[in-house]
C-alpha cells in the first residue's frame, strides 16, 4: 500500500513512520464495517476508542482514548498515514491540528467545520443553486414569530450541531411550541429554523469521491423512517428514472460543493411533482448505504478507504435487481443476548450484528439486507428474517 507522504512535525511518529495505512476518528459500528472492509485489501486500520467497542476487536490497531478529546485524536493522527471518520461531530479544530502537524485528515478539516454545522451547511448548498428547503437562523427565541410569519407554519428546528437520527429536531406548529423547542436545541449559536416540506418520498445517494475530484454516484435509495431513525432502505428507489438521474446528479453536485473525500450520504426529499431538494449531508459511510456490502460490485465502505487513499475507485453497479436492509433496533433496554439462529435458515438474507455489549430501545444494533428479482420478495425476507433475530 502506498501511503501519503510521512507526516512531519512536532506529532510525527520517531523518523516520520507512520504505523497504520488509516486512521478513523471513531470505533463504531461505522468504524467496524470499514475495518472488514480493509482487511482483504491488505489496508492497516486504526481506529479511536475503546476495548468493548464495536470496531476494537477487527481493527489492526486501536489508540485508546475519546474522539472528543483533542489530544487523543493527535495521537492518532501522529500513528497514521490518514485520517477519516466515523461521524461528523468531531470538533474541526482538532482536526486542524492534525493537518498542521502533517497528516492528512479527508475530507479535510475547514470542509468538516461547514458539514457539521447544519446553518452553514445549508447556506453552503443555497450558495450553489443546490435545492434546499427554505431556511432562517434564529439566534433568539423572539425571533421565530417573525421567522414563522415568512416561512409558513409548522416549523422545523434543528441543532446546528450533533444533531442526528431525530436528536436534535422539533417539528412545531406555533410560537409557544417553537419557543420551547429554542431552549432545548441551543447550544450557543442559535437554531436553524426549516419550512416544513411536504415530501412523497425520503431519498438518500451515498457518493464516492477521490481528493482530485473523480466521483461515483451508487444507486438512489428510498428510506423509509419512523420516529426521524432509518428503518428500512430500498434500492433501487421505486420512483421515475427521470427523478433518479436527477437526484443522483444533486447528490455529485453537493459532495462537490462539500469538498467531500471518501463516502458521503446525501439525504434528499422528493416532492409531489419531481422537486427534489437536499435535506442534510454526512460527511462518511451512511446507514442508508449498508446495503452496499451484499449487493454492490464495490461496498461503500470499500470505496471510502478507497477515496481516502486516493486509490482508484471501485464500481458501484448493483449485482442484483433489487435489495432491501431493515435496521435491527433496541427494543429493550439491558445487556445483549443476541442470537442469529432462526434469521440464518432465510435464503438470502445476510445478518450483521455491530457487537454492542448493550441494548438500549432505539439503539441500531445491526442490520438485514436480502437481496432479490423484487422489491416485494426482498422486503417480505429481510423484514421476516429481522423479525428472527434476538438482540
Amino acid at each position: 500500500m502506498t501511503l501519503p507522504p510521512p507526516a512531519t512535525g512536532p506529532n510525527s511518529a520517531p523518523g516520520g513512520s507512520r504505523r497504520f495505512d488509516v486512521g478513523i476518528v471513531g470505533a463504531g459500528q461505522l468504524a467496524r464495517m470499514t475495518c472488514l472492509a480493509a482487511w482483504p485489501l491488505g489496508i492497516s486500520v486504526a481506529v479511536l476508542g475503546q476495548p468493548g467497542e464495536p470496531a476494537a476487536p477487527v481493527a489492526t490497531g486501536l489508540v485508546e482514548g475519546d474522539w472528543h478529546d483533542a489530544a487523543a485524536v493527535a495521537r492518532l493522527g501522529a500513528q497514521c498515514g490518514v485520517v477519516t471518520l466515523e461521524n461528523e461531530f468531531v470538533d474541526a479544530a482538532a482536526l486542524a491540528a492534525v493537518e498542521a502537524a502533517g497528516t492528512p485528515v479527508r475530507p479535510g478539516s475547514a470542509a468538516v467545520a461547514v458539514v457539521q454545522d447544519k446553518a452553514l451547511q445549508k447556506g453552503l448548498l443555497r450558495d450553489a443553486d443546490i435545492p434546499v428547503a427554505p431556511f432562517a437562523v434564529a439566534t433568539r427565541p423572539d425571533e421565530i414569530d417573525a421567522i414563522g410569519r415568512d416561512l409558513g407554519w409548522p416549523l422545523v428546528l434543528k441543532s446546528r450541531t450533533l444533531g442526528y437520527d431525530g436528536y436534535g429536531n422539533a417539528t412545531c406548529a406555533s410560537p409557544d411550541e417553537a419557543t420551547a423547542a429554542f431552549a432545548r436545541l441551543d447550544r450557543g449559536t442559535g437554531v436553524l429554523v426549516e419550512g416544513f416540506v411536504p415530501f412523497v418520498r425520503e431519498l438518500a445517494v451515498m457518493v464516492a469521491r477521490r481528493p482530485g475530484g473523480e466521483a461515483v454516484p451508487y444507486p438512489v435509495t428510498e428510506t423509509r423512517q419512523r420516529n426521524h431513525i432509518c428503518h428500512e432502505v430500498l434500492v433501487p428507489a421505486p420512483i421515475d428514472p427521470s427523478d433518479a438521474e436527477r437526484a443522483e446528479e444533486i447528490a455529485v453536485h453537493a459532495a462537490a460543493t462539500a469538498q467531500a473525500v471518501g463516502v458521503m450520504g446525501v439525504e434528499l426529499f422528493l416532492m409531489e411533482g419531481g422537486a427534489i431538494l437536499v435535506n442534510e449531508l454526512a460527511p462518511r459511510p451512511h446507514n442508508s448505504g449498508h446495503y452496499t456490502i451484499e449487493a454492490c460490485e464495490t461496498s461503500q465502505f470499500e470505496n471510502h478507504l478507497r477515496g481516502v487513499l486516493d486509490l482508484p475507485l471501485g464500481r458501484v453497479d448493483m449485482r442484483c435487481s433489487r435489495a432491501v436492509m431493515v435496521n435491527l433496533l433496541g427494543n429493550r433496554n439491558g445487556p445483549s443476548d443476541p442470537s442469529i439462529a432462526a434469521a440464518a435458515a432465510i435464503p438470502g438474507a445476510h445478518v450483521h450484528l455491530y457487537g454492542k455489549a448493550d441494548v438500549r430501545e432505539g439503539r441500531k444494533m445491526g442490520h438485514v439486507t436480502a437481496l432479490g428479482g423484487t422489491l416485494e420478495d426482498s422486503l417480505n425476507r429481510a423484514r421476516q428474517a429481522a423479525g428472527q433475530v434476538r438482540l
